[in-house]
């Protein structure tokens, strides 16, 4: 009997080291519990995100896919992601307004216009050479023509539009994009401003826009109309893209006039190059500044062909001669020159041998 209160004693003296410890024992089951629920968590988002990154990777090349299969007659523009605050609402509006508008600055002719999530990050300066892998990736699976994403800036409240071509992203010079900035939000965006998107987006599409002896002048007529209506209103371009309007307008109504003999767009080629100059020195731009002194000269001598006045007529041929004398001076005009004059060459040689032939044969 007495045994009994030993053993008691000598359990109770192993026990009490281990019963003193288990609040400690409840506080790592806890953390064991926070960790385990944690990594959970973890996993679960992991799965979604690659659940997710799966799914956008089906429809991007879903949407390729189809994009290539598609045989309507025309361009193929893609708009791919943008991103920033309100980046849904303008990628919508730019859909809409080159469903609406395009046409007005593509002859006319049919487009696809399809969307994919494919993100692309550069909006600035130059391609990343991942946006650059990733650009032509994009155009060789979906046969695209342009290629359209952007951002929309919360803090300065502009949208940066940024468009690319095949023939963009393959120049060696350029940095592979065109990019086009509209102020404001959105769904304040006027219609005029929806036409100048569809412009700069046609002007990528068709840069021979800016060589209008490319086009019968009945065929661009319209286009330069749809110029001359942006000009006078408020369409919100600014930089690059509003030099580019204008010189094509300038351009374009001045082969419209000489080609229809038509005084009226003529003056309207002069008008504007004549705006032109009066802030455009030769320092800032030479091969535009005598590109829009040799087109005001054309468009005054052919006015003097409508009404002639030798003072003009005087005046036109300063023009031409400033023009073509700093022209010289450019190594593109170089070139060009250089392949005139031996075309001249070939064809002179050309007449040559023929008169030698018939005189030999008699």
């Amino acid at each position: 009997m007495s045994v009994l209160p030993v053993f008691a004693a000598e359990l109770n003296a192993q026990l009490e080291p281990v019963i003193s410890n288990l609040p400690f024992l409840n506080v790592w089951v806890a953390v064991g519990a926070i960790c385990i629920l944690v990594v959970g968590i973890g996993l679960f988002f992991g799965l979604l995100r690659g659940v997710g990154k799966a799914s956008d990777s089906i429809a991007r090349a879903s949407a390729l896919a189809a994009m290539k299969k598609d045989e309507t007659p025309g361009n193929k523009v893609l708009m791919a992601n943008f991103s920033g605050r309100a980046s849904g609402k303008a990628s919508k509006t730019i859909t809409d307004a080159l469903e609406t508008y395009l046409p007005e600055f593509n002859f006319g002719s049919g487009f696809y216009l399809g969307s994919a999530p494919v993100e692309i990050t550069s909006t600035d300066f130059a391609l990343a050479k991942s946006d650059h892998s990733l650009l032509k990736a994009t155009f060789e699976k979906s046969g695209a023509d342009l290629i359209i994403w952007g951002e929309r800036s919360g803090s300065t409240k502009t949208t940066q539009i940024c468009l690319s071509t095949p023939s963009l992203l393959a120049e060696k010079q350029s940095q592979g994009f065109f990019t086009l900035n509209i102020d404001g939000h959105p769904s304040n965006w006027s219609a005029e401003t929806h036409r100048a998107i569809a412009y700069v987006a046609g002007k990528r599409l068709r840069p021979s826009l800016g060589r209008p002896e490319d086009f019968r002048a009945e065929r661009l007529q319209p286009i330069v109309q749809s110029m001359g209506m942006l000009l006078e209103s408020e369409h919100g371009l600014t930089g690059r893209a509003l030099v580019e309007l204008e010189d094509d307008y300038a351009a374009g109504a001045l082969h419209v006039g000489a080609e229809l003999n038509d005084a009226e767009w003529l003056q309207k080629s002069a008008d504007y190059r004549a705006k032109t100059l009066e802030v455009l020195t030769p320092k800032d731009e030479p091969l535009r500044w005598a590109q829009a002194k040799i087109e005001l000269g054309r468009a005054m001598c052919l006015l003097c062909e409508h009404k002639f006045d030798p003072m003009k007529l005087q005046e036109a041929m300063t023009h031409l001669r400033e023009g073509v004398d700093l022209s010289k001076n450019d190594d593109r005009m170089k070139l060009a020159e250089t392949g005139f004059t031996a075309l001249n060459r070939a064809e002179e040689l050309l007449a040559s041998r023929r008169r030698f032939s018939i005189r030999w044969s008699v």
